[in-house]
């Protein structure tokens, strides 16, 4: 089995409402680097994009009516995951829980305006 070098084994796939304010949400909030994106038809939209978080590629697209909403839930290490809740929290996000030292790490989590639960993690 062959995997590009660009992709991992396992990848979340996101289709949301409005794909290009994901995209930017996910800049603010994660400082996510563009790894590919497909604009919709007659440029409106995001049809397929790819975003890098670290290593991490998630895969996400706009809603239409063939292929609707699909949200997830991701568990990720982050640097500073104050820095970050607080970051979400600013654009938007719902609390789900404030960053505490758990037995697994310092963690917290959010649900993103898109309907996406984020649980961060740093265990340093």
């Amino acid at each position: 089995m062959t995997i590009p070098n660009q992709y991992l084994p396992v990848m979340p796939y996101i289709i949301v409402d409005d794909a290009v304010a994901f995209f930017d949400f996910t800049k603010n909030v994660f400082d996510a680097h563009e790894q590919l994106i497909v604009p919709g038809e007659d440029g409106r939209g995001i049809m397929h994009g790819e975003i890098k978080i670290n290593d991490a590629v998630i895969m996400f697209a706009q809603s239409n009516e063939q292929w609707g909403t699909k949200t997830c839930g991701i568990f990720i290490y982050v640097e500073d995951v104050d820095s970050v809740y607080n970051k979400a929290i600013a654009h938007k996000a719902t609390p789900l829980r404030k960053p505490e030292k758990q037995e697994y790490g310092y963690s917290g989590g959010f649900e993103d305006p898109f309907g996406n639960q984020w649980w961060i993690c740093n265990n340093d």
